[in-house]
């Protein structure tokens, strides 16, 4: 098989990810109102130009996925985008006008350093896109439950864990998303008519604004894009891998040493985003906002402050 299209692709995908990322969580997080208002985040978001061209580039991003999951196996495809939070970190050090926090960007490639030696260790192959609305049934109700154990945690809590209980809720929707439209693009093979009677197109239909909702409600409720994107581009590969070994068929390295190997790799990965939510607080203690006031990145409205306690 090869992978220099769809490596290239997911890499490309995941710069897009990573800057518009930084500029959509700019924008959230000035929208101002209670978190269970989600009309009035729309509202708020929709009239910044620099969310709009954002979201855009996201549209492009996605492409660019779609692109490598249509040329790759998902176990290859999904990891590739953990690299977005390196996009993301340096982005936003620069568009923020930060000094480079060597200690933050050193937990960022830590988790980089963890996806290479799974990649690395795993060499995984692709399998088959077929895959039937019973067979997805029980992978449906799983992802419902973690789903809900997630955006119920987000509730209870505020200010960073709540970020990252939304980003964690996000994640898992898009892993899930990732491997349903690996199948529909499969299904274009059989012409329009199978698309459009496919269940997978549908189910995406449901899980892509929902998974761009809690997105930017993660991005809202942080003062940091690079932590939400870190809980996100790990957690989306993550439930890709296992949606692609159990239900896809995908298959990596399963000797006793490559096991050992993939387990360090995913390990590190986790270990780097501790250490990136670890950081964070005190990266974003020392920022500046660059709205024209010199703002600190912290401060919020009376209105944003009383829903963050």
């Amino acid at each position: 098989m090869n992978l220099l299209v769809p490596v290239l692709a997911a890499l490309a995908g995941a710069a897009v990810y990573g800057v518009t990322g930084v500029l959509q969580q700019r924008a959230a997080s000035r929208v101002e109102g209670p978190t269970t208002d989600q009309a009035g985040l729309i509202r708020g978001l929709i009239h910044r130009p620099v969310w709009l061209l954002s979201t855009i580039g996201s549209v492009v991003g996605f492409g660019l996925q779609g692109l490598a999951l249509g040329t790759g196996p998902l176990v290859l495809v999904q990891p590739v985008l953990v690299t977005g939070i390196l996009f993301a970190a340096v982005t936003g050090f620069v568009v923020n006008r930060r000094p480079v926090d060597w200690a933050f960007l050193g937990a960022l490639t830590l988790t980089a350093a963890g996806l290479a030696l799974f990649l690395v260790v795993a060499r995984p192959t692709d399998g088959n896109t077929s895959l039937t609305l019973g067979e997805a049934l029980p992978l449906g109700i799983g992802l419902l439950v973690l789903l809900a154990a997630s955006v119920a945690m987000g509730l209870r809590t505020s200010a960073l864990a709540r970020s990252l209980s939304f980003a964690l809720a996000a994640g898992l929707v898009y892993g899930a998303t990732a491997a349903v439209a690996k199948v529909t693009i499969a299904q274009f093979s059989g012409g329009f008519a199978a698309v459009i009677g496919h269940w997978s197109l549908w189910a995406l239909v449901v899980l892509g604004p929902l998974g761009f909702l809690l997105n930017q409600n993660a991005f809202r409720e942080g003062r940091l894009a690079s932590p939400a994107l870190a809980v996100i581009t790990v957690t989306d590969p993550l439930v890709g891998i296992v949606i692609g070994l159990l239900w896809l068929g995908e298959t990596i390295s399963t000797g006793a040493a490559a096991i050992v190997g993939e387990l360090a790799g995913l390990a590190a990965m986790a270990l780097g985003v501790w250490l990136v939510a670890h950081r964070a607080p005190h990266v974003a203690a020392g920022g500046v906002d660059d709205d024209g006031g010199g703002r600190p990145a912290d401060d919020r409205s009376p209105a944003r402050a009383s829903t963050a306690r």
